[in-house]
């Protein structure tokens, strides 16, 4: 039920709806869910393909077969070729390792079905969700190396979990200490502080 206004009244109109007043309630949008972590193909992608390459011919020899049984096609079945020299096989030792291999091959593909995929970023401290790939992060570790008094050039190499900066200084006393301090002081804003291994080695050397 809606309350009338008085005429000359400066009164905001106010509706009220099943008991509660509404006047201009403006309600905050949801905040955003936190993303999920980037993930790679994975090896089951390799064996899938794999996989779908073998259907495919063995569908491209049973239809080969299938028109030479119908006369179509002048020509030996595929089928027929392969098998022949198997025919006269008999069950033997042999039959042993070949089923063990088989099985274990079985359950190469099943473990490789089920093992999770490759993270391909390194997560950052937010609550939506924010991630570095690891050559961001070897960037990062690098530009920090590089501001290392002394420091000339840095080489990075940066993984989800180590990063490894090869550096060259015009001295290797304290270096590696200050650029292990830097490295780890810039790269505090991952979720999982990497590894740092840090090696120095003098301007011109080898």
């Amino acid at each position: 039920m809606t309350t009338p206004v008085q005429p000359g009244s400066n009164a905001p109109a106010v509706a009220k709806v099943g008991g509660s007043t509404r006047e201009g309630q403006h309600r905050s949008p949801a905040p955003l869910s936190a993303a999920k972590t980037p993930v790679g193909p994975g090896t089951v992608t390799v064996v899938g393909l794999m996989l779908a390459v073998a259907v495919i011919a063995l569908g491209v020899i049973g239809v080969h077969d299938a028109l030479v049984a119908a006369g179509t096609v002048n020509a030996t079945p595929w089928i027929d070729a392969v098998a022949r020299p198997f025919s006269d096989l008999t069950p033997g030792v042999w039959l042993v390792p070949a089923g063990v291999a088989l099985v274990a091959l079985g359950m190469w593909l099943l473990l490789t079905a089920l093992r999770p995929r490759p993270r391909t970023a390194i997560a950052l401290n937010a609550r939506t969700g924010v991630f570095l790939r690891p050559r961001d992060v070897a960037k990062l570790a690098r530009s920090a190396a590089q501001d290392v008094d002394g420091v000339t050039s840095a080489k990075v190499t940066a993984g989800r979990r180590k990063v490894a900066v090869v550096a060259r200084a015009t001295t290797t006393e304290g270096v590696e200490q200050k650029i292990t301090q830097a490295v780890t002081t810039r790269l505090q804003a991952l979720t999982k502080a990497p590894r740092v291994r840090v090696t120095v080695k003098t301007e011109g050397g080898a």
